[in-house]
């Protein structure tokens, strides 16, 4: 296929400098019951270093170049135009500086820096940036450039002395240009200052200096009543069918895109001479015959061949190559060439090959000379004019059949899909309260990057069903990249792909409503609304609710999809109940919650809680949720599941707690999830979502976070680890030390469960030689510093005794207290460990592999910092630490933001991705699956025994 489907630069973007990559890995299987488990690794993370590289007017070293070579009479003002551009991935301070001490004496009589942020060759203003008389430097203030090819332009203005003659003034008479970065480490060595020279040279003759910019002259015009096409400095190329004609250009169809180029050019010195000027047009443009105009002659066109120009000039037009003669340029006059050319439909996306500079003789030429018979004399370049050409844009969405391509998923209307399997996917059934997925394509047919925003119209499923999107694999939701308030796929590269998956949360209406169902999904291209295409989900049955969660035992009435109610399946739009509390008291927000199982057999239902529609989710920094038995305290012991027979209601009341510093805020959404964890009598999940909000009204400025709550298996006489962040929230230091506890309940130590406390000083997750152990007072040293944003690394080891039952649950609660600042609070976090006789434990490792080999093996999960262009190996190990085996085991990663998977010929991928030892069959390299998003190591059917393990290995190059 021409057509690039899952490239893995699909999403390729280069991450800013201190961009935080992280991610976590899951395994999901079925235990001994047949119950299908989750289980999370810890967190990884690295940051991407600042990368500083620079240019100045292209050079990148110190060089003797000659940039600029001007001239000019006694007393006359000759001006430079230069740029500075950073090419880093991060912003910084640059110095310029501009030295004339070491040129011979009797040089100039002042040199001022003006800048020029049109980059038209001109200063903008009267305003100098540094102004200086002979014998100084003159050094302009640091300027802060930003990353990614943001650019300074500026000019430097030298003064030749009235008195300048040819036995006092040194001719040419260099100037220096320096620029110096701010932060010397960033940089390579040589690339840490960079250089280069202008020339002025002193003629009692005739001495022209020229610019060039996309800009409309003060004379008239050949056609249109005088008035020029707009100089527009950006824009889409044209149609093929546009006409590079007067009459194309004066036509406004928004199909053609015309712009106006000026060249102005004055001659400074003390006689009048022939001038010779000469403008190369980019690859794309093409000079409209007719258009051009001296300001000489104003609203007469100048003849594009040999004669026909107004007296005093010849103007040639050459292909590409445009040029002119203008017989003699007086003293003190300046003067003005002005054209107008098509932006045609092969210019190339992008600036870099359609900015140029247009050349000049800057001394008079010699009797002879014609367009047909130019100088041979050096010429002398202008500076850069930039022209933006945005491109044209298309998308296509289809299905992820084998038969989708941009061609045969193309709607024939657009917005109405086609009834094919390029561009139409169906499902059988889905649970009434559970979610179903559609996996799609979107293609960008368009000749630029584009992020494609995505919606979808779910009103032909049942009333109050609720839609998300998520990357490929449906565990990844996409998020607003563009900040245009719509969810999209992020960019796409021209000529690739990639899949999405709509996610459909369907409502459970009473009675259950005949199928089947259809979705479209839209996806508009956010650089030209124009482009969009559609492709159609259908669930052909519906199958009845069986848990409802709500915050009353009858529930609000409304749909749990509508408005904010919370009956069927959530969640609402809006909160149901909204709650306030306070800081830094850390007083919670009780909210009461109901769930009734609708099915004809008992279960029990995890509980769960999130900032967003999107379990397993997270919730704010620093926010916990504690969920306990109805009208308990918020002191008393959690729970995580809860048990409720067939037909029956229980109360649970969750206690969401936000951080001491916490700011005000109106509405803090907290989205709260019940989910089966054994087969119901449809052998379909049971699960139901439902919104609330907190409102917070802040107080102090002294606060402290232990997170996060945690949730994990053990087996009978294992362990397992737990991580927690402490961070310091307020403004205020908490002190120097800090005491930490962990409390079992009381019947849990009786029965033998017991843990232990660590200091994870490397901060790698692991409990390892260099960490320390908490004494039984669990008081830290006095050496900590507890000053804000300060964050600490602790490590909980729960042991589970032999005896433990399957299905028995123990709740650590961990407690941090400050002896030196009471106003801190004692943060606290909960670890939920669930006795199984099959556990899997996943732990994420992570390596730097700066030469992307693809040899190195990680071996820790301490955090990283690499370069943009530097690759890190990932290795997810998942081992059932459990007496029994676990089936269908399946390792799931993704590839993080700002990263692309490794591949020839930058880098490798390692060898063993995917292996095993002690499951059946064994993992091979055919059990390893990637798509430019996600990597998986796995099967369908596969039996884990006790101490077996998997590895699942992957190499990503951070974008650069």
């Amino acid at each position: 296929m021409s057509f690039l489907f899952g490239s893995s630069d699909a999403l390729a973007a280069a991450p800013p400098a201190n961009t935080i990559i992280g991610n976590q890995a899951s395994a999901t299987y079925l235990d001994p019951n047949g119950a299908s488990q989750l289980a999370t690794s810890n967190l990884v993370q690295t940051t991407v270093q600042q990368v500083g590289s620079f240019n100045l007017d292209g050079r990148t070293t110190v060089t003797t170049d000659v940039i600029n070579k001007k001239i000019g009479a006694a007393g006359a003002i000759v001006y430079a135009p230069h740029v500075l551009t950073n090419t880093g991935n991060g912003a910084d301070k640059f110095t310029i500086t501009i030295d004339t001490t070491t040129a011979p004496p009797n040089g100039f009589s002042k040199i001022e820096v003006f800048a020029d942020a049109n980059a038209d060759g001109v200063p903008d203003s009267t305003n100098a940036l540094c102004s200086v008389t002979p014998g100084a430097v003159c050094t302009v203030p640091a300027q802060t450039v930003a990353g990614g090819n943001g650019t300074f332009p500026f000019v430097v203005a030298y003064s030749i002395p009235s008195t300048a003659t040819a036995a006092n003034f040194t001719s040419p008479q260099p100037a220096t240009i320096n620029a110096v970065p701010a932060t010397l480490d960033l940089y390579e060595l040589a690339n840490q200052k960079v250089a280069d020279v202008d020339h002025v040279v002193l003629t009692t003759d005739a001495a022209f200096n020229a610019s060039k910019s996309l800009s409309v002259p003060a004379v008239s015009w050949v056609a249109n009543g005088g008035v020029w096409p707009a100089a527009r400095t950006s824009g889409p190329r044209s149609a093929a069918s546009c006409p590079a004609t007067i009459a194309g250009a004066t036509s406004n169809d928004p199909n053609c895109l015309y712009t106006t180029y000026t060249l102005r050019f004055n001659n400074t010195g003390g006689a009048a001479g022939k001038f010779y000027m000469a403008d190369t047009l980019p690859s794309g443009f093409t000079y409209v015959p007719g258009s051009a105009v001296w300001s000489s002659a104003p609203g007469t066109a100048l003849g594009d061949g040999a004669g026909g120009d107004p007296v005093g000039i010849d103007f040639l037009a050459d292909g590409q190559r445009l040029s002119f003669l203008v017989a003699s340029l007086p003293p003190n006059v300046t003067q003005t060439v002005s054209f107008v050319v098509l932006i045609n439909s092969t210019a190339e996306v992008g600036g870099t090959t359609t900015t140029n500079k247009a050349e000049y003789v800057p001394t008079k030429v010699p009797d002879g000379t014609t367009t047909t018979n130019p100088p041979t004399d050096p010429t002398t370049p202008t500076n850069p004019s930039p022209f933006e050409v945005s491109g044209s844009y298309g998308i296509v969405l289809g299905s992820t059949h084998a038969s989708a391509s941009p061609v045969a998923s193309k709607d024939a209307t657009a917005g109405t899909p086609l009834t094919t399997d390029a561009d139409q996917t169906t499902l059988a059934s889905g649970v009434a309260g559970s979610t179903v997925k559609f996996p799609q394509t979107v293609f960008n047919t368009g000749n630029a990057d584009d992020t494609v925003n995505l919606t979808a119209d779910v009103s032909k499923f049942p009333a109050g069903s609720t839609f998300r999107f998520f990357a490929d694999g449906g565990s990844a939701p996409l998020i607003d990249t563009n900040n245009d308030g719509i969810v999209d796929t992020g960019p796409i590269r021209p000529g690739q792909s990639v899949r999405i998956v709509l996610a459909v949360t369907l409502s459970a209406p009473t009675p259950l409503p005949n199928g089947p169902f259809e979705a479209i999904v839209l996806g508009t291209s956010s650089k030209d609304s124009t482009k969009f295409d559609a492709t159609r989900d259908i669930l052909t049955s519906l199958i009845g609710v069986l848990v409802d969660l709500t915050n009353t035992p009858t529930g609000n009435g409304t749909s749990g999809n509508a408005g904010n109610g919370d009956v069927g399946t959530g969640p609402s739009p809006t909160p149901t109940t909204t709650t306030t509390t306070t800081t830094p008291a850390g007083t919670p927000a009780v909210f009461n919650l109901f769930i009734r199982n609708n099915d004809t057999k008992d279960n029990a239902f995890s509980l769960a809680a999130s900032q967003t529609n999107n379990f397993p989710g997270s919730l704010p920094s620093g926010w916990t949720v504690k969920f306990v038995a109805g009208g308990a305290a918020c002191s008393a012991s959690g729970m995580t599941t809860v048990n409720v027979a067939a037909g029956a209601q229980v109360a649970v009341d969750a206690c969401v707690t936000p951080p001491a510093s916490q700011a005000s805020i109106e509405s803090q959404l907290i989205y709260f999830q019940v989910k089966s964890t054994g087969p119901t009598s449809t052998g379909a999940v049971a699960i139901d979502t439902k919104l609330d909000a907190v409102k917070v009204i802040a107080a102090d400025t002294y606060g402290a976070t232990l997170t996060p709550n945690n949730e994990g298996q053990v087996a009978p006489g294992g362990s397992v680890i737990y991580a927690h962040t402490l961070t310091i929230t307020g403004a205020q230091s908490c002190g120097t030390q800090f005491n930490v506890k962990a409390v079992l309940p009381a019947a849990d130590v009786t029965a033998g469960w017991t843990t232990a406390l660590y200091i994870d000083n490397n901060g790698d997750g692991q409990i390892d030689t260099g960490d320390t152990l908490v004494g039984a007072n669990g008081q830290v040293g006095p050496t900590v510093d507890l000053s804000g944003g300060k964050a600490h690394k602790l490590l909980v080891k729960v042991f589970a005794p032999g005896g433990a039952t399957a299905g028995a649950t123990d709740t650590a609660t961990v407690t941090v207290t400050f002896p030196d600042q009471a106003k801190c609070g004692a943060p606290s976090a909960t670890d939920i460990s669930t006795v199984i006789s099959g556990q899997m434990r996943l732990i994420k490792l992570q390596a730097k592999d700066e030469e992307c080999k693809g040899t190195i093996v990680p071996s820790s999960s301490a955090a990283l910092t690499v370069k943009p262009g530097q690759c890190i190996v990932y290795r997810i190990v998942a081992t059932n630490e459990g007496a029994s085996p676990v089936t269908n085991m399946s390792i799931n990663d993704a590839v993080p933001a700002y990263t692309s998977l490794t591949a020839a010929p930058d880098g490798v991928q390692p060898s063993d991705q995917c292996a095993s030892a002690g499951v059946t069959p064994a993992f091979a390299q055919a059990n390893y699956a990637a798509t430019p998003t996600s990597v998986s190591c796995g099967s369908a059917t596969n039996t884990v025994a006790p101490g077996g393990k998997a590895t699942l290995t992957f190499s990503v190059k951070v974008n650069k």
